[in-house]
């Protein structure tokens, strides 16, 4: 576990790579279902996710997220997975824990230097609206991630907790307060995903943003998924005019799905998305990955031009 000061330190003015995709690369291998119910009923699940997890690390990736994004107990509920929990998310953290021993072993192998990585706990939204909007209670909500946050911290593997692809800001919160609740000194990233003009489809401005994640004690911010990197520059921009000094990280999905010959493709390849994110490096992030439809291509031409910058 790092704490956040420690994490702010390690991140100093460095630009760190963060993972893509699983459930693409899982659809590439024929593996339909979610990584929830895949990790839950595939006895080849730990083998699997193990190997996409170790391909994004010697892709260039610094930190892997749990495959747990799904995973808390509110929305495990809607797929019938709510008594498997504990099973789900420790068994995630094995998986991300096994493929960071391969790598370290890997790097030894080839006499190559090894570069700083970390297993970021995985927290995703709940699938329900809370209230007015819905009928979920903030206090609900902030329940079932403490629920997911405290497996994921007794493992004892987890570096980082990283909470993503949140639409209301108020829900973020709540993750947030959740790991807050746990006593643990943390580091916690939290993304909102906005739509092409900045504002999450709750109204919800990506400038407005910055002060309350930071307030509820945030290491990191930004915005995954949702738009493709070139849509996702508008978020980028208000984001850093807003703060000069906050650090920043931006996942991207790779363009907009299409359906073809019944697969869902992506349209921005791993060349097409390193030419726009490299727009990103004028306002200084301190995480580039990427999100739905990316692969460890997409991860490695990122990490090429980071390097080549």
């Amino acid at each position: 576990m790092i704490t956040k000061n420690d994490f702010l330190k390690i991140l100093g003015n460095s630009l760190f790579i963060g993972d893509g995709a699983m459930g693409t690369v899982l659809q590439g291998l024929g593996i339909s279902t979610s990584s929830e119910l895949f990790i839950s009923k595939d006895k080849n699940s730990f083998k699997i996710l193990s190997k996409i997890h170790l391909n994004y690390l010697k892709s260039g990736s610094n930190i892997i997220q749990t495959s747990t994004f799904g995973a808390n107990p509110i929305k495990l509920e809607t797929s019938g997975l709510k008594s498997e929990i504990k099973n789900i998310n420790e068994k995630a953290v094995f998986c991300a824990k096994l493929a960071i021993d391969n790598y370290k072993s890997y790097i030894t192998n080839t006499k190559d230097s090894l570069k700083p990585v970390f297993i970021a706990g995985n927290i995703g939204p709940t699938g329900k609206l809370l209230k007015p909007f819905g009928d979920l209670e903030y206090n609900d909500a902030v329940d079932s991630f403490s629920q997911q946050v405290q497996i994921l911290l007794k493992t004892q593997m987890v570096d980082i907790i990283l909470i993503e692809t949140m639409m209301d800001l108020s829900e973020a919160l709540a993750a947030i307060e959740a790991v807050r609740k746990t006593g643990k000194d943390i580091a916690t990233i939290c993304t909102l995903t906005f739509n092409e003009n900045g504002v999450t489809i709750m109204g919800n401005k990506a400038e407005d943003a910055i002060k309350p994640l930071l307030d509820a004690g945030c290491a990191v911010i930004g915005a995954n998924c949702s738009v493709g990197s070139d849509k996702m520059l508008a978020a980028v921009k208000k984001m850093r005019n807003a703060n000069p000094d906050v650090k920043l990280i931006f996942q991207p999905n790779a363009g907009l799905p299409k359906v073809v010959d019944g697969k869902t493709v992506y349209s921005e390849t791993p060349e097409i998305m390193a030419k726009n994110v490299k727009k990103y490096l004028d306002f200084k992030p301190s995480i580039i990955g990427a999100c739905c439809g990316s692969t460890p291509k997409h991860i490695k031409k990122i990490a090429e031009l980071i390097k080549n910058k």
